[in-house]
């Protein structure tokens, strides 16, 4: 078969692959999209702290496929079995970490939706354990997952709904999706006093797609058991934080990442990602290119393409 296959973190070639084989557990997938991330990146390039193979191993971690009996299934990053991975014609998965695809959905959009979308509405239902009613800020606002967390935060009753980003454009765009207010996350602006003013009071929720000083001034506005869920790291590798104000306000810092959560919890997100999206209420720019451009896309995601390139074996 034919995959986007890798060695030791080399960028990774279109070419031969052997066919997988199932073993107790697993299923071969025929992969129908897989969307490239940046966590797909930074595994295969040994940057995260899931470790690829060391020998030559298919890239990517996640996708949509289908079933020998025609069933669509989403397969989530730690579903694959090495050296096979999710880009290429077919994968080798846990049966145990693969759930249904909705049939109103194309399969390039419902594989984008994967991981981008499971990390805007997971932080949220799951992992911050969001009340009808709360004010939600959102650090990060005008990426891929920021924008959905945005419409997430909506669709899940925020009362009162901050976005926070540098890109103008995309923050007006976070404006259509159901922000209240925009926080510019310009050189020289005073955070903490924008991100209240802007909230009109205290926030409950925090969602920390940047880390380092938007997330320290955010922390600073958080009302008493306010929740900041920490997700990325674009900004920095660090939070600081003093004391006092955590003592006083009661809050708590979250770690995040999506396949922590349980797989009925990641289906039901997905579903409702899938549904929203659908429905036109949840919005993700999308550009599916054939597998074998993967080097080409490769180089272009590692630049910063603001699109979600989906790969097509």
């Amino acid at each position: 078969m034919k995959g986007a296959v890798s060695l030791a973190g080399r960028l990774p070639a279109y070419q031969e692959f052997p066919e997988p084989q199932a073993a107790a557990g697993q299923i071969v997938v025929e992969v129908k999209a897989a969307a490239l991330t940046r966590l797909d990146m930074a595994i295969a390039e040994g940057r995260h702290y899931i470790k690829p193979p060391v020998e030559q191993f298919i890239v990517g971690r996640e996708g949509v496929g289908r079933l020998p009996d025609g069933q669509r299934i989403y397969f989530n990053v730690n579903a694959p079995a090495a050296p096979f991975g999710s880009m290429a014609q077919r994968a080798l998965v846990d049966a145990a970490l693969t759930f249904p695809v909705p049939d109103d959905i194309d399969d390039a959009r419902a594989a984008a939706l994967g991981n981008a979308g499971l990390a805007a509405w997971l932080p949220l239902s799951w992992r911050a354990r969001m009340r009808p009613g709360e004010t939600v800020l959102v650090l990060g606002a005008t990426g891929i997952s920021g924008l959905l967390a945005v419409a997430s935060a909506r669709l899940l009753g925020a009362g009162r709904l901050i976005a926070a980003g540098r890109d103008p454009q995309a923050l007006e765009r976070a404006r259509r999706l159901g922000a209240d207010a925009v926080v510019a996350l310009d050189q020289g602006v005073d955070l903490p006093a924008a991100f209240r003013q802007a909230a009109q009071g205290d926030v409950d929720i925090v969602l920390d797609y940047l880390c380092g000083a938007p997330a320290e001034a955010a922390l600073q506005v958080l009302g008493h058991g306010g929740r900041l869920v920490h997700i990325g790291t674009t900004v920095g590798p660090t939070i600081t934080f003093a004391g006092a104000a955590a003592r006083k306000a009661c809050f708590d810092i979250q770690g995040f990442a999506y396949y922590h959560a349980p797989i009925a919890e990641q289906a039901q997100a997905f579903a409702e990602l899938c549904r929203h999206t659908a429905a036109g209420r949840m919005e993700i720019d999308i550009e599916p290119v054939p597998l074998a451009d993967i080097g080409r896309v490769w180089m272009a995601q590692a630049k910063g393409a603001r699109q979600r390139f989906v790969l097509i074996p």
